[in-house]
């Protein structure tokens, strides 16, 4: 394996609490052929001292201050314009990297000259609490062909990209993908190279009630409407405004109607779905499969239909039991049963998803 230089792009708004350990988990990587691009954009708090102490221990380290606040994807673009690597990894101010974190993506990409993004398996925590919660994503190319339809499998900062994709490929964050910038990106580079994540976590994923995914829920799920736009461009799909609508509701597996008639619309977007990759294969087949029948289950679980939604749910030839934990029958039945609707919080994510 060869020694390419590595451009590490940490993005800074009010970090002071954690960024001296983020940094310092860059800092101590195995891999060492590295420049730390870390761009402050208007911290008002202690940040700015945090990472001059930082700059003073390491060379690598290389502090850029936004004028103004570019907020992040503004600031993402500029330091994708300061990074000088083969390859660029990105990290967030409030996260912790594994040691070997960016030996092993460079290992991968340097072997892997098809691809140009590479992310990992994570861990989430939250500050002051030592619980962490394994999060897998799907691991191969063919599985994230399926996969990226409808949501996120790559974990953004603890991403590695050639930085070619942008530089020759002329791909970028936007900001009409506000929110949800990275799975428009990846949703983009899906159908120009290759995507995969490594079989393991390499990075503690902080969890706090001031991340974005936290504050811009509705913003978030509105605008990713926008990104099933390029699939739908993609691979032929009808794109109106109730198009995406059922799009959306089998995205996040929760009817935005409560009836038959609604759950049929996802039904017979999801089976077209699957007819279309059987005459022009765009992901694995069983793995769409597989993830379809999921969405279904749990479309059926979150319609408040009651009972009756059950003869519905397993004449579809969306239901595979072989697909099916006991948990999500047990869950299929109480949700039915209660004409239970769907909620946000964590605990009831965690139980009924």
């Amino acid at each position: 394996m060869s020694n390419p230089l590595v451009s590490v792009l940490i993005p800074c708004y009010n970090v002071e609490s954690y960024v001296v350990e983020s940094v310092s988990s860059i800092i101590e990587q195995t891999y060492i052929n590295l420049e730390i691009i870390i761009i402050n954009d208007c911290s008002s708090d202690n940040t700015s001292n945090k990472l001059q102490e930082l700059a003073n221990k390491d060379s690598r380290i290389k502090i850029y201050n936004n004028e103004t606040n570019l907020k992040l994807i503004k600031t993402l673009n500029k330091g994708i314009e300061l990074c000088n690597g083969k390859y660029i990894a990105r990290m967030d101010a409030d996260d912790i990297s594994f040691p070997t974190r960016i030996e092993k993506q460079v290992s991968f990409l340097e072997q892997n000259a098809d691809y140009d993004v590479v992310s990992t398996m994570f861990y989430t925590f939250r500050t002051g609490k030592s619980k962490h919660n394994l999060y897998k994503n799907p691991k191969t190319y063919e599985e994230l062909q399926a996969y990226l339809l409808f949501r996120s499998g790559i974990c953004h900062p603890a991403v590695m990209i050639r930085k070619t994709l942008f530089s020759e490929l002329g791909l970028r964050f936007e900001e009409k993908y506000l929110h949800v910038e990275d799975y428009a990106l990846w949703s983009k580079a899906l159908y120009c190279t290759k995507l995969a994540n490594i079989d393991e976590p390499l990075l503690y994923y902080r969890v706090h009630e001031y991340q974005v995914s936290t504050l811009n829920e509705k913003k978030q799920i509105e605008n990713k409407k926008e990104v099933f736009k390029i699939h739908c461009e993609k691979l032929g799909l009808a794109s109106s405004a109730e198009d995406l609508d059922v799009y959306a509701s089998v995205a996040e597996c929760i009817p935005s109607e409560s009836s038959f008639d609604y759950l049929y619309k996802c039904e017979t977007f999801m089976i077209g779905l699957l007819d279309r990759n059987s005459a022009e294969q765009f992901s694995s087949p069983q793995y769409l499969s597989r993830i379809l029948s999921l969405h279904w289950i749990r479309l059926c679980a979150n319609s408040r239909l009651g009972l009756k939604v059950l003869s519905k749910c397993f004449d579809s030839p969306l239901y595979n039991k072989e697909y099916y934990s006991k948990n999500d029958i047990l869950i299929l039945y109480i949700k039915c049963l209660f004409k239970m609707e769907y909620k946000k919080s964590f605990w009831y994510k965690l139980a009924f998803r």
